[in-house]
C-alpha cells in the first residue's frame, strides 16, 4: 500500500553546458522547474550526481565542492565561475510556467 504525494507532469527547460579545465571534463544537465522552491537541479553527466542549487551556493566554493564532489580547490572556482555565467540570474528565481 502507498500514499501519493504528488503526481505533476511539467514541460521543463533542460540546459547542457561543459567545460575543460586543465584537462578535466566536467559536463552538466541543468533542469529548470517549477518544483524545488526555484532551485535548479544540476546533474554532472559523468557521475549522475544530482543537487538542488540556488544561485547563491555558486558563492560558497567550499560548500558547492562537497556537492559536486570537486577534490580541487582551484577547478571548483573555476567551475563555479563557469556555472554562474552559464547559468545567469535565471537559477535566482522560479521560472515562468508555461
Amino acid at each position: 500500500m502507498y500514499r501519493e504525494l504528488y503526481n505533476v507532469h511539467e514541460k521543463t527547460d533542460v540546459q547542457f553546458v561543459g567545460v575543460d579545465i586543465a584537462g578535466d571534463r566536467y559536463d552538466f544537465a541543468v533542469l529548470y522547474t517549477s518544483m524545488f522552491f526555484g532551485k535548479i537541479l544540476l546533474i554532472c553527466m559523468h557521475t549522475g550526481r544530482q543537487v538542488l542549487l540556488e544561485y547563491d551556493h555558486l558563492d560558497d566554493i567550499t560548500n558547492l565542492s562537497g556537492m559536486l564532489h570537486v577534490d580541487d580547490e582551484e577547478d571548483m572556482a573555476i567551475l563555479a565561475e563557469f556555472l554562474k555565467e552559464s547559468l545567469g540570474m535565471y537559477a535566482a528565481r522560479p521560472p515562468v510556467k508555461l
